[in-house]
């Protein structure tokens, strides 16, 4: 007496939905097999063809199967194929928005490597941040604020984090390319009751002694910059600028070439000795108490 066995509870619901597709397949995959068997036997049955020839044939017969096979597998289960190439590209969709903040962190921070934007100690500015870079992650990077204006050297003490992600959409300013020397600029309003001549010539030999300690050391870093990288470099030499600001005013504008840690003691030596030359009715010794 024939027994039946119960159908587990799991298999019904995929018999009911793929039950057709699976028939389908597993009659492609016997015929594929006779198929396969009957040109077999027949290549092997034929002893006037080369022995190299009939496995040539036989690996051609073999390989021409499997394509077949994976052609009406596609056919068979077209259906069932779409719906999970569409959900699969929903899912991706649906994954690529929800992290996309992220992506274009990961993304910032290979554009960084790869283009050596700025690495730790060096001093940058981006959307009105300035500092010193102190950490650098793939996500993000941290600096050390300078300031509180930008013609300021100093540092705040306040610390300030940004996304890599600013870095696909806006321009990174590093003020130390050059290393260990920099050029730094000096900007002085006088009024046009001072002599352009005579604040000019003043300005220039301040700035000349100033600067003359480190001038030769800087000169060398700077040709050997220009030979490494093969980049025009600026003079170390001082040099000035003189520029009409209103009726009442004109700039000097000074550019010299200073260690990289040195730039605020030398800015202010240079003032210092400059205010005393142009304003001489100023008390000098009360400037230097307050000091």
């Amino acid at each position: 007496m024939p027994v039946n066995l119960p159908m587990p509870a799991w298999l019904a619901p995929i018999l009911q939905a793929y039950g057709a597709d699976l028939l389908r397949s597993a009659v492609l995959v016997l015929v594929l097999l006779l198929v396969q068997a009957s040109i077999v036997r027949a290549i092997a049955a034929n002893p006037q063809v080369p022995v190299d020839t009939r496995r040539r044939w036989t690996i051609n017969m073999r390989n021409a199967m499997i394509v077949i096979g994976l052609a009406g597998f596609v056919i068979i289960w077209a259906r069932e194929l779409q719906t999970i190439a569409l959900s699969m590209v929903a899912f991706a969709a649906a994954l690529v928005v929800a992290t996309k903040e992220l992506l274009m962190c990961l993304g910032g921070g290979l554009v960084r490597s790869i283009s050596n934007s700025y690495e730790l100690g060096d001093i940058i500015e981006m959307q009105g941040m300035r500092g010193r870079v102190q950490d650098i992650t793939m996500l993000s990077t941290t600096i050390i604020e300078i300031g509180p204006r930008h013609d300021s050297h100093q540092l705040t003490g306040k610390s300030v984090s940004f996304p890599n992600s600013l870095l696909l959409t806006h321009p990174v300013v590093r003020e130390n390319f050059t290393g260990d020397y920099v050029m730094h600029i000096i900007t002085i309003p006088l009024p046009y009751r001072i002599a352009p001549a005579y604040a000019e010539r003043q300005l220039q030999e301040i700035a000349s002694d100033v600067c003359a300690p480190w001038l030769g050391d800087a000169r060398h870093h700077m040709a050997m910059l220009e030979h490494k990288l093969m980049m025009d470099t600026p003079s170390v030499e001082p040099r000035i600028a003189l520029q009409p600001a209103s009726e009442k005013e004109y700039r000097l504008i000074v550019r010299i070439a200073v260690p990289q840690r040195e730039r605020q003691r030398a800015e202010q030596a240079i003032l210092r000795r400059f205010m005393f030359a142009c304003f001489p009715e100023t008390d000098n010794n009360k400037i230097a108490d307050a000091d």
